[in-house]
């Protein structure tokens, strides 16, 4: 799943440097397939150098075969042996990760530095290679997605008056790590009732009753990629009135997006598409995220659907679609998705039924 040397060395060229800086642990992971918690890679046009320290020596010879691997021991920095690095090859013009480097490794590495001139990579870094799926990690995301859904039909007969949201909640990452994952993706959402208005609404000790909506969104690991996803149950036999309005109302929007997703096509139409149907309906007021983000080695990374964004679509991406209604005092619905982008449209990765029932 590692991405093709000349990708690599494409990313120097974009940028107009001559060495990368990656400490990103995601990107690390991605070029290198280090799956340790400490390490850096000096990106050169010939290969690079990946730094670790005495706790990795052992794993990075196994997982790292791309790279000459650079040890250091008690007493040194990674920046240091970086910075040594650097001058040792002369480098003029040096990239790094603005997002991910801190204040106190920058301000060191410039000192250290001088004359190497530091150039911040933010939009032509190594995320613009993740962005676009291989074969391998398509794989890998949906087992997550397997694992995940796993775990939601284990639970599912536990939705019911008295039961707690984070029992729920505990129970589903239990399964889950009984079926081969790692961890949970996230602190799972179980928000009943009124505290389905929360998007974010963490489980909580809150017991559900008759006539709630629960908002569960859940999502699994699976070497190193995950799934993420959200389903929205009634506690009742039948759905009327406002409850049943926001449902059926995501359930359009979220139709009305996916119908627009294929090769070509803006973020910001796909995220139109869910939001328009919403505020037709008179809930405009109560949708205020985004429509979807992408997915892999972070549960949110690019691209990202909303009406800001300025990418379009591409073929082998994998994001979320999932609008919601968020009203105070009632509840909420979120109906979400993973889609896989094809040549003419998209397929689902997920495969639970969107109905209210579950």
């Amino acid at each position: 799943m590692r991405p093709e040397r000349s990708a690599l060395r494409s990313l120097l060229a974009a940028n107009r440097v001559d060495a990368l800086l990656v400490t990103k642990r995601e990107n690390v992971r991605y070029v290198t397939g280090f799956t340790g918690s400490t390490g850096f890679l000096l990106l050169t046009p010939s290969g690079g150098y990946f730094i670790t320290d005495s706790r990795y020596a052992t794993q990075s010879e196994l997982e790292v075969a791309d790279y000459r691997v650079e040890i250091i021991h008690s007493g040194e920095q990674l920046i240091d042996r970086v910075a040594r690095l650097v001058k040792k090859r002369d480098v003029g013009r040096l990239g790094y990760e603005p997002g991910d480097l801190t204040v106190g490794l920058y301000q060191r590495l410039k000192r250290g530095l001088a004359p190497t001139r530091l150039h911040g990579v933010s939009k032509k870094g190594v995320e613009t290679l993740r962005i676009v799926k291989q074969e391998g990690e398509i794989e890998a995301l949906t087992k997550a997605v397997h694992r995940a859904e796993q775990a939601f039909r284990a639970i599912r007969r536990k939705l019911k008056p008295g039961a707690e949201e984070r029992s729920i909640a505990v129970a589903m990452e239990q399964v889950m790590r009984r079926r081969g994952a790692a961890r949970a993706a996230f602190d799972l959402i179980v928000a009943s009732g009124e505290r389905g208005a929360l998007p974010h609404g963490i489980a909580a000790g809150r017991r559900m009753k008759q006539r709630d909506l629960v908002v569960v969104d859940f999502g699994a690991e699976c070497d190193g990629y995950y799934s993420d996803m959200t389903r929205t149950v009634y506690l009742g036999k039948r759905l009327t009135g406002v409850k049943r309005k926001i449902y059926e109302t995501v359930q359009r929007a979220q139709e009305a997006a996916m119908a627009r997703v294929r090769p070509g096509v803006a973020f910001r139409e796909i995220d139109r598409a869910a939001r328009d149907t919403i505020r037709k309906a008179g809930f405009g007021d109560y949708f205020g995220h985004g429509t979807g983000h992408g997915i892999g080695l972070e549960v949110h990374e690019p691209p990202y659907v909303g009406p800001n964004s300025e990418e379009t679509v591409r073929r082998g991406m994998v994001f979320t679609v999932e609008p919601g209604i968020y009203l105070p005092g009632v509840g909420g619905v979120r109906i979400e998705d993973m889609v896989f982008v094809t040549a003419d449209g998209c397929r689902p990765l997920t495969t639970l039924p969107r109905e209210w029932q579950g």
